[in-house]
């Protein structure tokens, strides 16, 4: 099957063939129409999606009414950003390799195609909209959904803690690498470019350590590598990638945007989620039933040998490495995007009081 190169080879015939391949079309039906429509915009994604309408000649038994495309992006620039990093690639061996099976809600897919020789990527999607709503990072979420996330989160982690079968998925690259990878070549140039636009949402103790910050955090990684056991990580864990089902949805949470997966040490998702995803005063309220309710869903699933106090190590550690990795991802941004930079803003000064709160600086080497 021939992999569309963008929305105008999403026709009826290829949708067809797609959802054909699948199951998810009784034999004799056809896709007779589709209309597209964007979903998604000014959300930061370095892709193109659209939910598609779709109706049908013939039976299509329980073929799908709707479903969410997801295409590399048409901006030239970021399509060769995503693909240097294997970030399509990744969202479809994902969608082929695990999907389901990984341990936390995901949208069903439909079709996962993909030719990395041409570097062309197209997933089809379950459309979750009726039944619930996406989440949204800038406005936050309440305890009760952090609690959600959280504990989904660390079945997830519990269930390839320490795995043997990490080792064979070769696509999903160690966490610890892509962090040095940034700091080498990345964070040279981004630092002074993040602290002049985002600098003031900062505290005057964070601003400081910015600047210098690359060779503090290998070191530190150096540190956290030895100690800390892997599992996979979603590595972008924000409520923007999150589904939150309503009334009589059939799942709680779902977790979509599976481009920046990799085997990396646990604290890290949950540090993410819990420094840009709610406010200073309500991750000061809840921190310790957060983290503490995290913890309960790994020793229920059989998780030893790693103590409360290693979580909390880890979880402050995490934060400078988010700094870090946050400092080139700042830098990068489309300025032009009023919600992004808004956010961007938002994440900076949760941050940066989460590592105060924290003490987290007393934890960078030298």
């Amino acid at each position: 099957m021939n992999v569309p190169d963008g929305f105008d080879d999403v026709t009826p015939q290829w949708l067809t063939a797609a959802l054909g391949a699948g199951g998810h079309l009784s034999a004799g039906a056809r896709v007779a129409s589709v209309k597209g429509e964007r979903v998604g915009e000014g959300l930061g994604f370095v892709g193109e999606i659209r939910r598609l309408i779709l109706s049908y000649d013939g039976d299509g038994g329980g073929a799908p009414r709707s479903v969410i495309a997801k295409l590399p992006s048409a901006q030239k620039g970021s399509r060769a950003l995503a693909n240097l990093y294997g970030l399509y690639e990744r969202e479809w061996r994902f969608y082929n390799e695990l999907g389901r099976d990984v341990g936390i809600g995901t949208p069903r897919c439909y079709c996962a195609a993909g030719d990395a020789e041409k570097g062309r990527y197209a997933l089809l999607l379950e459309d979750l909209a009726a039944t619930g709503r996406i989440g949204d990072q800038l406005a936050g979420c309440s305890e009760a959904e952090a609690l959600l996330a959280v504990r989904e989160l660390a079945g997830m982690h519990a269930a390839w803690w320490s795995s043997p079968r990490l080792d064979s998925f070769d696509w999903m690259p160690l966490g610890a690498d892509l962090v040095r990878a940034a700091m080498a070549f990345a964070y040279p140039n981004a630092w002074p470019v993040a602290l002049d636009l985002f600098g003031k949402h900062t505290s005057p103790e964070v601003r400081a350590v910015i600047p210098g910050l690359a060779p503090r955090l290998v070191r530190l990684m150096e540190v956290i590598v030895a100690e800390a056991p892997l599992t996979i990580l979603h590595g972008d864990y924000r409520l923007d990638n999150m589904f939150f089902g309503e009334g009589a949805a059939h799942r709680r949470l779902a977790v979509f945007d599976w481009q920046s997966p990799n085997r990396g040490w646990a604290a890290y998702d949950l540090a993410y989620f819990m420094a840009g995803n709610v406010t200073a005063q309500q991750r000061r309220a809840s921190e310790e039933e957060v983290l503490d309710a995290y913890y309960r869903v790994l020793a229920g699933a059989g998780v030893r040998g790693y103590s409360k106090d290693q979580l909390w190590l880890d979880y402050r550690r995490s934060m400078l490495v988010y700094l870090g990795i946050f400092t080139v991802s700042g830098a990068t941004l489309d300025f032009s995007n009023e919600r992004a930079m808004a956010l961007t803003g938002a994440i900076f000064s949760r941050l940066s009081d989460a590592i105060m709160d924290l003490g987290a600086l007393d934890l960078l080497p030298a």
